[in-house]
């Protein structure tokens, strides 16, 4: 899967990193209670930081990603699909790489829940049908076409917006 990372420049990368922590952060208990974690919450930040220090940022986010990446796994299934918390090997590493990287400018994309939401909105560009339960975009070819970002974050935003649960995902080809 190499030439998923040769495709992906950092603007991409980090479009990836805000869909999770927005959509991340929008899932917790706190909002939608679509997973029960509050690594986003404000007063996460309490707990995590005499522990990571300054990279709490990074902390925050492995534990929202694995909080819906479980999630997503249970209501998709494990095996020949991926999803926005469960990528190729080749994009998760760029991601992680860029996540470690991170100024605050990404945390400041998912400081409120209002700007979490108003983040999905900037990466929607549209609003989709909304859709309940697992959506599937297409193919994993389409992971080479950053479009799907877009994609998921309309299906999110509209399933947040109307209150249901919507996971979309690739079909490995």
């Amino acid at each position: 899967m190499t030439g998923h990372s040769a495709k992906m420049n950092e603007g991409p990368v980090m479009r990836i990193a805000s869909l999770r922590l927005a959509v991340g952060l929008l899932g917790e208990r706190e909002n939608a209670g679509w997973w029960a974690s509050s690594f986003m919450s404000p007063t996460s930040t309490a707990f995590l930081t005499p522990v990571f220090g300054t990279r709490v940022l990074q902390a925050r986010y492995q534990g929202v990603i694995e909080a819906a990446k479980r999630v997503h796994d249970e209501r998709i299934g494990i095996g020949r699909a991926f999803h926005p918390f469960r990528l190729p090997e080749a994009i998760e590493q760029r991601v992680h790489d860029a996540i470690q990287a991170a100024d605050q400018k990404l945390s400041a994309s998912v400081s409120s829940a209002e700007v979490a939401r108003a983040t999905l909105a900037g990466l929607a560009g549209w609003t989709a049908e909304v859709k309940e339960g697992p959506t599937l975009i297409g193919t994993a070819a389409v992971l080479d076409d950053m479009e799907w970002v877009s994609q998921a974050a309309s299906l999110y935003s509209s399933a947040l917006s109307a209150g249901v649960q919507c996971f979309p995902y690739f079909r490995d080809a």
